[in-house]
């Protein structure tokens, strides 16, 4: 916060970014800020404290008012809401993915702050996956592709006819 205060090149912080135009510019991108004197057609936004600021809402949605927990609070919530003899290997194997785990430290901040919340005799492990982008589309591709999946599958009549019950029979829930 005291880097980003400061003003001109002493704030390192500070970045514009370009807005795409999906014609000649398909995705934005960060660059260092432009001179006035150039002129540039580009729209881009500056950001300064905002950088870090958005982020710090995925682990404290409530400091704009936003009554829910943040990610490791959900994280040990969830794996609370599982049997006690399968709490120590969820904590073992904590899978990130998704455009936001690639914030520089977010990894290492979710480790951090849920190993602050798990029991102290438990080992905490937090990975982020190889493709975090695509990892979850990999996964239900996969899935898809098991011979067996069909079996899983519920039918609109089957619904209709039998409710959400048939859900919970057919998977023992």
């Amino acid at each position: 916060m005291e880097i980003a205060k400061k003003k001109g090149p002493e704030n390192t912080i500070v970045k514009d970014y370009v807005l795409p135009d999906y014609t000649t510019i398909r995705r934005g991108y960060l660059r260092d800020i432009v001179k006035p004197d150039e002129d540039l057609e580009q729209q881009t936004l500056r950001l300064n404290n905002e950088r870090f600021s958005i982020p710090e809402l995925l682990f404290h949605p409530s400091d704009v008012g936003i009554p829910q927990m943040g990610i490791p609070e959900a994280i040990i919530h969830s794996i609370d809401a599982c049997p006690q003899e399968n709490k120590e290997s969820l904590l073992e194997n904590i899978i990130m993915y998704g455009g936001c785990t690639l914030f520089p430290g977010f990894r290492d901040r979710v480790f951090n702050e849920v190993r602050a919340f798990a029991l102290d005799h438990f080992d905490v492990n937090v990975t982020l996956a190889d493709n975090p982008l695509t990892y979850a589309w990999e996964g239900g591709k996969d899935i898809f592709r098991d011979p067996e999946f069909y079996s899983f599958c519920i039918t609109k009549e089957e619904y209709e006819e039998e409710g959400k019950a048939l859900a919970f029979e057919r998977f023992d829930i």
